[in-house]
């Protein structure tokens, strides 16, 4: 059966609750909470008791950003867009085929499925992520990293991450079978478009043809566009020290757990490298602090939320 959702009509005096908007732009609500916390998509008010109302041209908004971030754009680099502009992108010409941009793919799936795509080929592939690490000071330049993932955790977002700085490649693309939304959030928040399984050759190619050219970051501004802190070390601290409510110790243990990532992510940032192959194990062991512990962080807002203790302001 066709989704109906995006040609529902919303009156334009509407004043809508969250469940009910995202359910029309077709969004899920937890991503909706990610956009607007991150990247600030819409500007609905808050009713007195703290709930957030949203208006017809806030569901045309966040429709029109579904629709593009389903085709291949980053929701970071078109959240700032007004709706014209908005109209404008979603309705502007075919992107550029696959075989204008230049690509490494790490997993032997997905090369396969882009090379039944006539003109598709690779700069390079390869296994899996520990080899395309072990392999990146080759020399081989791309416009786009296409990652595909079995299981997407922590741990390979960070190296995602670190392997698509080391090649300056300005799109990251990755595609996972089976994976936490936390994980994924992340690795959007830094840029990268992400899709779940399964995809037919024509979806990839159709998604490399619409990756977006953006510069490439270094791995320091890579982690940082990943990882800003959302706890700072007073409220950590203040948090570690309280009893919970129903006598639960996991919002001090999870507290404790995030200030130590984030000692560890500052250590290795700041910590002296005697070469350049020092200086990369110190950037990327920074990011996979840092992607760890905005998870944690993301974790203890959950825990918070669920004992009932309030939320300290953003630092």
């Amino acid at each position: 059966m066709p989704d109906l959702t995006n040609s529902i009509p919303v009156p334009p005096t509407a004043r809508l609750r969250s469940g009910t908007a995202a359910r029309l732009a077709g969004v899920p609500v937890s991503t909706l909470r990610v956009w607007e916390r991150r990247y600030g998509v819409v500007a609905a008010p808050k009713t007195a008791t703290g709930q957030r109302l949203y208006s017809s041209h806030d569901v045309q908004r966040l429709r029109v950003l579904k629709q593009l971030t389903t085709g291949g754009h980053a929701i970071g680099t078109i959240a700032g867009l007004d709706l014209e502009s908005l109209h404008s992108l979603a309705a502007d010409t075919p992107p550029e085929t696959a075989t204008q941009r230049r690509l490494v793919i790490v997993g032997r799936s997905a090369a396969q499925k882009l090379q039944a795509m006539p003109g598709c080929a690779a700069q390079a592939v390869h296994d899996d992520l520990d080899e395309a690490l072990a392999q990146s000071g080759s020399g081989v330049a791309a416009d786009v990293l296409l990652v595909h993932l079995p299981s997407l955790q922590a741990a390979a977002a960070g190296q995602v991450l670190a392997l698509g700085a080391r090649l300056g490649t300005p799109s990251i693309i990755v595609l996972y079978a089976f994976g936490t939304e936390l994980v994924a959030e992340s690795l959007r928040a830094a840029g990268a478009t992400v899709r779940r399984e399964p995809a037919t050759g024509r979806d990839l190619a159709r998604i490399v043809a619409s990756a977006p050219r953006a510069e490439p970051r270094s791995a320091v501004s890579v982690a940082a566009a990943l990882t800003p802190r959302r706890f700072s070390d007073e409220a950590l601290v203040g948090l570690s020290e309280r009893v919970s409510l129903v006598a639960c110790e996991c919002p001090r243990h999870v507290a404790e757990l995030v200030m130590q990532l984030a000692g560890f992510e500052r250590y290795s940032a700041d910590c002296l490298s005697g070469s350049p192959a020092d200086a990369a194990l110190h950037r990327e062991l920074s990011e996979l602090a840092g992607t760890a512990r905005a998870m944690f962080e993301g974790a203890l807002e959950r825990v918070m939320t669920q004992e009932g203790i309030e939320l300290p302001p953003r630092p």
